[in-house]
């Protein structure tokens, strides 16, 4: 196959599909490739977003902020994988803010034109719905974790859930995301690394 440059070939790639010509002429008529660099926010809580953004390269993480003003990490996304999908689900403002952790390179996506590539194309239509029922099934295995295990089983679960992330990502988001203070993680690591 020859050089990925347009949005199409890389979607086609990504999601091991193929897309019909009409579709994907509109795809590279209407999506763009974008980068972001480390730090950067995609979209704040409260704001309204028309995007979904597929991950190429690099990782963001999703985060609320508390009444304390305590962000407190939702979730982490990385190549492969969407972010900022809520509002094409929901039609409404974002209930978090979305922040790269790392240089990005992502499709950006208008959600009129996932929608009407949804209506033409089955496919495109069923992986939507698969990457649905995933994202469910990542906030079921998380609320169960957060209600029913330790802190040390929270990391270890963390660690097999993302085990291409957690060199990846600053020690205080991963504490933030298993429920704990990142000084209790250090803890955990260090104690898991003597034990191994």
């Amino acid at each position: 196959m020859g050089v990925v440059t347009k949005p199409s070939d890389f979607l086609e790639k990504e999601l091991n599909i193929s897309i019909d010509n009409d579709i994907a002429g509109q795809i590279n008529n209407n999506a763009v490739i974008v980068n972001f660099a480390p730090g950067e926010i995609v979209l704040r809580e409260g704001e309204k977003s028309s995007y979904a953004f597929l991950i190429l390269h690099g990782v963001v993480r999703g985060y609320y902020i508390d009444k304390q003003g305590n962000d407190i990490t939702k979730c982490f996304s990385s190549e492969g994988e969407f972010f900022s999908s809520e509002g094409l689900r929901t039609g409404g403002e974002s209930s978090f803010t979305i922040e790269c952790l790392e240089n990005c390179k992502c499709i950006k996506l208008p959600y009129e034109l996932i929608h009407r590539a949804m209506e033409k194309q089955d496919n495109l239509k069923s992986i939507v719905n698969q990457y649905y029922y995933i994202e469910v099934s990542k906030l079921e295995a998380r609320a169960r974790t957060l209600l029913i295990l330790n802190a040390e089983e929270r990391y270890t679960c963390f660690c097999e859930q993302y085990p291409h992330l957690q060199n990846r990502i600053a020690l205080k988001y991963i504490a933030s995301y298993i429920g704990i203070r990142a000084a209790s993680l250090s803890r955990i690591r260090k104690n898991l690394k003597k034990n191994s």
